[in-house]
């Protein structure tokens, strides 16, 4: 080969590696972008199923204490609890709370959007809790063990809440 052909195939090859750099390098910022928006809705999708399983939990087990009142929809005319009743119910409003916990814990570092979408949901939902006489008996006297952050946005909660005594 001479040194003209030499010449004229390095040409080439740094013209086409200059090309491929001019190219590549935007591509790959772009897949970077796309990959880690795309990352981040998994991740906000994982809170929103995550959440609903454990809600969906707390149906089945609300459905198997159906002569307690402590599911979404208030139950009429419910009269004095026995002792076993009085200490599941506890033990069920535990659960509640704990799944309310989360939930607030989960979206404390979500978008503004998906908050607006989700967490407003979770947050009505916690003040119609605020309005059930069990539930504020039961919040009275809640165990330890909960986020303190979440225990203040509770007590919070059920005190702005107009259908709620002031704690």
């Amino acid at each position: 080969m001479c040194i003209a052909e030499t010449n004229t195939l390095a040409t080439y090859l740094d013209v086409a590696l200059k090309l491929s750099q001019l190219i590549g390098i935007p591509v790959a910022i772009g897949l970077y972008v796309y990959n880690k928006r795309k990352e981040k809705l998994e991740r906000e999708y994982g809170t929103y199923n995550a959440l609903d399983d454990k809600y969906i939990d707390y149906l089945k087990l609300c459905l198997a204490n159906s002569d307690l009142d402590v599911a979404d929809i208030p139950k009429q005319g419910m009269g004095s609890l026995n002792r076993d009743q009085q200490h599941r119910e506890t033990l069920i409003f535990g659960v509640l709370v704990s799944i309310l916990e989360r939930a607030y814990l989960m979206y404390q570092d979500k978008s503004e959007k998906i908050k607006d979408r989700q967490w407003k949901g979770w947050e009505t939902y916690i003040k119609t809790w605020c309005g059930r006489s069990n539930f504020i008996r039961y919040t009275r006297d809640i165990p330890g063990g909960f986020d303190t952050e979440f225990l203040g946005y509770l007590r919070r909660t059920l005190s702005e809440t107009t259908s709620c005594p002031t704690q």
